[in-house]
C-alpha cells in the first residue's frame, strides 16, 4: 500500500520515499528535514538516520537500506520541536504526525521481518 499524504501539493518537489515490499510512503523534503532536524543529538549513532542527515550521504545518493530500524525508531522519539528552527504550527503539527506514522512504519516491518528502504527523489 502506497502513503504519499504527505507529498500530496507539493509534487515536482523533492521527498523521501520509504519502503518495504508490502508498503511505501512518500514524504515531502521539508516535513522530513524538520523532522530529522528536531531529532538530531550531537551524539548520534553512526548505524542511524542522522547519521545520513548529518553528512548528506546514505539515502541522499542512493537507496539506503535501514538495517537498524530499532536506532531509528529511537532517534524517531527524541523528536523536539524546540529545536527547530522554525515555529510554523502547521509544519511542527505534520512532523508530528509523520513521525507517528513513520514508527508504526517501522514497526510493522521489523514485526514481518522486512526490510526497509529509504531514498531521496
Amino acid at each position: 500500500m502506497e502513503n504519499n499524504k504527505y507529498y500530496k501539493g507539493f509534487e515536482g518537489e523533492g521527498c523521501i520515499e520509504i519502503w518495504t515490499d508490502q508498503n511505501r510512503m512518500i514524504i515531502w523534503e521539508g516535513y522530513f528535514n524538520t523532522i530529522l532536524e528536531g531529532c538530531y543529538q550531537p551524539d548520534y549513532s553512526p548505524d542511524g538516520i542522522l547519521k545520513c542527515y548529518v553528512n548528506q550521504d546514505g539515502f541522499f545518493d542512493d537507496i539506503w537500506e535501514m538495517q537498524h530500524p530499532l536506532i531509528v525508531l529511537e532517534e524517531l522519539k527524541r523528536f523536539d520541536e524546540n529545536c527547530l528552527n522554525t515555529t510554523d504550527h502547521n509544519l511542527i503539527r505534520e512532523s508530528k504526525e509523520i513521525i507517528e506514522e513513520l514508527t508504526s512504519f517501522i514497526i510493522q516491518a521489523v514485526n514481518y521481518g522486512e526490510k526497509i528502504y529509504i531514498e531521496y527523489t
